[in-house]
């Protein structure tokens, strides 16, 4: 029998562990500005084209390097942060497993130019697929400029995994904004297709460099964190409760100035706020630990974003304290009665993100939270002199006919419906409609069905380019994150064919001139700062573009549970729901409609047929 265990050859090896490091353009972004904070740089500018699969380039103005290490530097392995053993437990830079510059020129075409201070030429090193093309003197300033262009161009497979440009943009440009919060006093610029898309002057501390970010809006909401004892230094910034989003996706977290994932720290976040947050909202957070090198692993993942704590309890203890100490200190939450005495003697640390810098918390107004509500409830069936009621149901409505066979019958048999072409409808605490049906009880969700309606009527109005818009009297202004003013960039044809009018202006401002028709007059601010979080969550890779502004657009202007409604509208919305393609499941698969048979009710109370 032959043998048949073999040692991979070196390209092998370097591909499968860019499997690991290289996941998309935005990863090599990732590993190619941490290069350049590990070398001392000040300014680094990053260009792109098609969203970083054509191009990616990374230029600084770092300490460089000399004609040997660069050659070295495409070696597996090849690192100049660590030396022995020990220096895995006191890792305090980014790199250091010298797998990024090989694992990215493995699946590329690299061509690198880089100079120290004191070197009298530069060198260019050309290398495609992991094969050195070509070494060479070059004259330029100290820093280090690589280009990476055709990412994946030797791998097929993984190149049509990569999603449009415009997403991969956006994760690119999520990278740059995450880790220039970390780093205020260092400048980053993006430049998009040779358009610039950020500019991160360096500013003098982590409240300038977040509000540059996030906006003034959303900064004006947030409150300071300081806490510091013997084992670790907690800084940063909490939103207040009414500014939680509503995704957990909104939690930046650095460790050492390392950005990091960490449920643990996210779930003491989550749980210092206690009863404070709104149901299904997480907080938005900028929270900066320094802690002892040694009490941290960052060596976990390849991608360096997962850690490992000495002591996970000490840290969480912490975490949770520091966030019930900010909401104490503010007018948020005037005590606490469980551990008060602990948190009372406590004395907050100074804010700051490097030694000496000291961030100064300007006041602002605290600008509330608009809840959308799209309805007006009315007490009693209005007759015919009364005003129209506010649900606005479709072409086919007048009819009340309900498409379902079993609504159908409980409407002809019914006689003491308000209108002789409605059905008797209840609601039950302002969710759920109730009719009878022949053999049972049919039982509706009115914010699933609503969402269901407008889904399909926000499809119709973005392939039809027939969405109606109604002009606003008063312009409503967003102050976007760099990120959610991308994703409006991105999608703003779709948005104009559904019925709103956006302009864009610098500093992540959007002014809405016009709301689709779809939309309930009052609600235009908060609705579409609502749908772009949505849409920040739903799953790019399972849905069309189009798909993704439908189902953020109808679940956030649909009637949510609490809101009252009249025969005529509950008789509106189920005709309307029975008139779309798929009346039983929402958009996003949750049922609308459930059937309990008569038998299950009488089994219930013990009665036998």
């Amino acid at each position: 029998m032959s043998n048949r265990i073999k040692v991979l050859s070196e390209d092998i090896a370097n591909k499968i562990a860019a499997g690991e490091v290289v996941e998309r353009p935005a990863s090599v972004v990732k590993e190619l500005i941490e290069n350049a904070i590990d070398a001392d740089s000040t300014r680094i500018t990053v260009e792109i084209k098609s969203g970083g699969k054509q191009l990616i380039r990374v230029i600084d103005n770092g300490l460089g390097m000399s004609r040997e290490d660069a050659v070295l530097a495409f070696d597996r392995h090849a690192t100049s942060k660590v030396s022995e053993v020990e220096d895995l437990s006191q890792i305090g830079t980014f790199g250091f497993r010298g797998e990024a510059l090989p694992s990215i020129s493995s699946v590329s075409k690299v061509d690198m130019t880089t100079n120290t201070p004191d070197g009298v030429a530069g060198t260019r090193i050309r290398i495609d697929g992991g094969v050195a093309k070509s070494v060479e003197d070059v004259g330029r300033a100290a820093g280090t400029t690589v280009s990476i262009s055709h990412l994946f161009y030797n791998i097929p497979a993984r190149r049509k995994f990569l999603r449009g440009t415009d997403t991969e943009q956006r994760h690119i440009a999520n990278i740059i904004t995450t880790t220039a919060m970390a780093y205020p006093e260092l400048s980053f610029s993006l430049t998009v297709d040779g358009r610039e898309a950020i500019s991160l002057p360096s500013v003098t501390n982590t409240y300038a460099r977040s509000q540059a970010i996030i906006g003034d809006t959303l900064m004006n909401q947030m409150i300071p964190v300081t806490f510091e004892d013997d084992f670790v230094r907690i800084a940063g910034f909490i939103s207040r409760p009414e500014a939680a989003r509503i995704a957990r996706t909104h939690q930046h977290m650095f460790i050492n100035l390392r950005p990091i994932n960490s449920r643990l720290l996210n779930h003491a976040v989550y749980e210092g706020f206690g009863s404070l947050l709104p149901k299904d909202r997480y907080p938005f957070t900028i929270i900066y630990l320094t802690i002892d090198l040694d009490q941290v692993d960052v060596n976990v993942h390849p991608a360096k974003r997962e850690i490992r704590f000495s002591n996970d309890s000490f840290v969480y203890e912490r975490m949770l304290r520091a966030v019930r100490l900010a909401l104490q200190s503010s007018d948020v939450m005037p005590q606490f009665e469980t551990d008060a005495p602990i948190i009372s003697g406590m004395t907050p640390a100074s804010t700051s993100t490097q030694e000496g810098d000291s961030v100064s918390i300007p006041e602002g107004p605290v600008k509330q939270r608009v809840q959308i509500d799209l309805f007006t409830a009315l007490s009693q069936v209005p007759d015919a002199s009364s005003k129209t009621w506010e649900y606005s149901p479709g072409d086919s409505a007048t009819q009340y006919a309900a498409a379902d066979a079993d609504a159908a019958s409980a409407a002809e048999s019914n006689t003491q419906t308000a209108d002789p072409g409605m059905i008797s409808l209840w609601q039950l605490h302002n969710a759920y409609i109730f009719a009878q049906i022949k053999g049972g009880l049919v039982i509706v969700d009115q914010h699933a069905a609503h969402e269901r309606i407008l889904f399909e009527q926000a499809l119709d109005a973005m392939r039809e380019e027939s969405g109606q818009a109604q002009q606003l009297l008063f312009p409503v202004t967003l102050d976007l994150m760099m990120s959610q003013f991308a994703l409006v960039q991105e999608h703003l044809d779709l948005f104009n064919k559904l019925g709103f009018s956006l302009k864009l202006f610098g500093g992540q401002t959007v002014v809405v001139d016009a709301v689709s028709t779809l939309a309930r007059k009052g609600s235009e601010g908060a609705l579409l700062q609502n749908m772009i979080e949505r849409l920040q969550d739903l799953p790019a890779a399972d849905l069309n573009p189009a798909e993704r502004i439908a189902m953020a657009f109808s679940y956030k202007a649909g009637i949510t549970k609490g809101v009252s409604l009249s025969q005529q509208e509950m008789n509106a919305l189920i005709n309307d729901l029975f008139a779309t393609s798929n009346p039983y499941a929402s958009p996003s698969g949750r049922p609308i409609v459930v059937r309990s048979p008569l038998e299950e009710i009488e089994r219930k109370f013990n009665k036998r047929s």
